[in-house]
């Protein structure tokens, strides 16, 4: 028998009454090597000196030590805290079966990862969870957009009044939405009100897994959740500490699935193919990706040609870039070839307005750098992926802004294939990406494309 206990107050789990031999198990459990660049640390979410570890990790060391043969007993000594809410539930928001299979899964696991697909309407299932709990609840976000699009939900959807901590405001209530850098900066224990629920927006954000880590281990709630359109699949060091923070994912919906029921629109996979001019020498990334992706003439061309295709043809077009400078580079373009356009960035000061008249249709065209996670635009109805890279996750975030239903129209995925050899990689990755996550909507011709693509790639290097 080993003895689990979570001490009231706490977001940690302490290991009792077990033989030595179960502390050397869970220590090797959980711990992983940690890349330091030119070596590998190891680095253990376990802490032999206290016997404990995140309460997010409790049903994976429950499941490997049963299946070691020990039978384990938890104490959950926490007790629920927080104000009554009193949320009255907009009636015009209808849950759909899925979103209520959600909404019941949370309720009854008390923490984990809810999996569903951008446009899948997330927010309005953290909501229902809180409505159903009716008590207080703190919810992270990450960006200033969310910030205020969350805030406004939660007053059009539960009748109450938002606090908001972040963009220099410190203003509780009931339901707070707070960006995790203030809540790091200034502390999670400057907080005024007891909340009986934590909810994190975009948990799957592995790149921010130490800031999400520090803060989740100072929050001690039992109703702590995570929403995420992509959740991880690889169990490296950032995924654990994300799972340590809120735990597994205990619901998923695949977005193919919510394609079939015309939840999401059908996509339409297409590829800029474009001739360079001249091949980069640079043997560093930063130098490759100015000369190929961001200064290419060739490439911002044939970009500019299909954004101005897509626009007349009705269609709200978003193209995703990863820097300031080529977003510019962009826009210029496309005002020449007289095509009303707007640059987007989180240096913007004019930022909101930019995007109401861009939901107006105002604006047919919005170049970006911070429209990959969270804001919801519903009328984007093509993206051209303009920025590279290979990140799965941040290619099927930007991607899913377009899969909204739009009558009688299609959403139009671009994305640029590269000739540079690890250019072109970064596009094979991506491409991918958006096969593995929408299955059989992922077309067979963009995968012969592909193949061909390949095959004369192969060619071309057998014949240098």
């Amino acid at each position: 028998m080993v003895t689990l206990r979570i001490p009231d107050g706490s977001a940690l789990v302490k290991i009792e009454k077990a033989e030595p031999k179960v502390y050397f198990l869970v220590y090797d459990l959980l711990t992983y090597k940690k890349d330091y660049g030119k070596w590998e640390k190891p680095e253990s979410l376990y802490d032999p000196y206290e016997k404990t570890f995140p309460v997010g990790l409790l049903p994976r060391v429950k499941k490997f030590l049963n299946s070691k043969g020990y039978r384990v007993r938890v104490i959950d000594e926490r007790k629920v805290r927080g104000a009554k809410l009193n949320s009255t539930w907009n009636e015009n928001f209808v849950l759909r079966r899925y979103q209520e299979r959600a909404v019941k899964k949370a309720l009854k696991a008390r923490m984990g990862v809810l999996a569903l697909p951008v446009g899948s309407g997330k927010t309005v299932v953290g909501l229902r969870i809180i409505h159903e709990l009716d008590l207080s609840a703190l919810i992270v976000v990450h960006t200033k957009e969310l910030l205020y699009q969350w805030a406004e939900r939660v007053e059009e959807i539960l009748g109450v009044k938002a606090g908001i901590v972040g963009d220099n405001r410190w203003e509780e209530e009931n339901v707070t939405v707070a960006m995790i850098q203030t809540l790091l900066s200034r502390g999670a224990d400057k907080l005024q009100r007891d909340y009986a629920i934590v909810m994190f927006d975009e948990c799957h954000r592995t790149s921010a897994a130490e800031k999400f880590y520090k803060l989740g281990l100072s929050l001690p709630q039992v109703y702590r959740f995570g929403l995420s359109a992509t959740p991880w699949r690889r169990i490296r060091g950032e995924e654990l500490k994300i799972e340590a923070v809120v735990g597994p994912i205990i619901y998923e919906v695949k977005a193919e699935d919510l394609i079939r029921e015309s939840f999401l629109a059908r996509p339409r996979f297409e590829v800029i193919k474009y001739e360079s001019s001249m091949p980069s020498f640079s043997e560093r990334y930063k130098e490759l990706y100015e000369d190929m992706i961001m200064n290419n003439d060739e490439r911002n061309r044939a970009i500019v040609e299909k954004a101005v295709e897509l626009a007349r043809k009705g269609h709200r077009v978003l193209i995703d870039v990863k820097r300031i400078e080529h977003g510019k580079i962009l826009k210029e373009m496309l005002e020449k070839r007289g095509v009303k356009a707007e640059f987007l960035s989180s240096k913007s000061p004019n930022r909101r307005e930019i995007l109401e008249a861009y939901k107006r249709g105002e604006i047919p065209v919005l170049i970006s750098t911070l429209l990959k996670e969270g804001v919801d635009i519903p009328e984007i109805s093509a993206i051209i992926l303009a920025g590279g890279g290979k990140s799965d996750i941040m290619t099927i975030q930007t991607i899913g802004r377009a899969l909204r239903p739009k009558k009688g129209m299609k959403a139009v995925i671009v994305d640029v294939e590269d000739d540079d050899p690890l250019l072109f990689t970064h596009f094979l990755e991506r491409q991918k990406a958006l096969k593995q996550y929408y299955g059989k909507f992922y077309d067979r011709e963009m995968e012969l494309q592909l193949e061909k693509s390949i095959s004369k790639k192969r060619r071309s290097r057998k014949g240098s």
